[in-house]
């Protein structure tokens, strides 16, 4: 990373940065995109005047994405083309398991950091390839693999049940401030789906009890 990016809060306040949603990052790199006359999904071809107008106004309108096909039609390629469309590189709080934002933390880890250090805590950069996840749906994916789980190495070691800090995080969290997609998603468990379903529609992360408010 350039050494002229901020390297701690503090720094990063003083450049006045602001914290955006991914939806209206997206939203507002596509509409340049379209200004400038660049494609969006280069190496595509086919879809110029059906599926990608319509991916368009998704993002345009900040909508979930589901894509509906036979196998071998471009959805996954379509789905990571959405990277183009992330900002070169976002802040995050260093060390952070969900990509915090450096104003607003919300895991336990970085509250606690921002009250002890403030300003002082240090800023990691993320580039597009790191705020993007895909998981292959399969009959055995679980909760755990998807949403997290209570780790119990970290209970054992003498932490409580109640200790937020024993939360092992799942690939949902983990692309937190990212863009996730799921493959092949009529193979989860319905149970499962019901889960993902939640998530969409209420932004509730809930892991054994523990319920997070991400803006995913």
């Amino acid at each position: 990373m350039p050494d002229a990016r901020p390297a701690t809060v503090g720094e990063l306040r003083r450049t006045e940065y602001r914290v955006v949603p991914v939806r209206a990052e997206l939203r507002r790199n596509l509409i340049r995109r379209l200004a400038g006359g660049d494609s969006l999904f280069d190496g595509i071809l086919g879809y110029e005047d059906s599926v990608i107008p319509q991916l368009e106004n998704a993002i345009l309108a900040g909508q979930d994405l589901i894509l509906l096909g036979e196998r071998g039609q471009a959805k996954s390629r379509l789905l990571r083309g959405l990277c183009s469309l992330l900002d070169d590189a976002i802040p995050a709080i260093a060390g952070c398991e969900i990509n915090d934002d450096p104003y607003n933390p919300l895991c336990k880890r970085c509250r606690e950091l921002v009250a002890e250090s403030g300003d002082d805590n240090e800023v990691s950069w993320l580039s597009p390839d790191m705020r993007y996840a895909e998981k292959l749906a399969t009959p055995d994916t679980s909760i755990a693999d998807l949403i997290g789980e209570v780790d119990p190495i970290r209970v054992a070691q003498g932490r409580y049940l109640s200790d937020e800090l024993t939360i092992h995080y799942g690939l949902i969290p983990r692309t937190h401030r990212g863009i996730f997609a799921i493959n092949e998603l009529p193979d989860l468990a319905e149970r499962i789906q019901v889960g993902l379903l939640n998530i969409i529609e209420e932004r509730d992360v809930q892991i054994r009890g523990y319920r997070l408010r991400l803006p995913l």
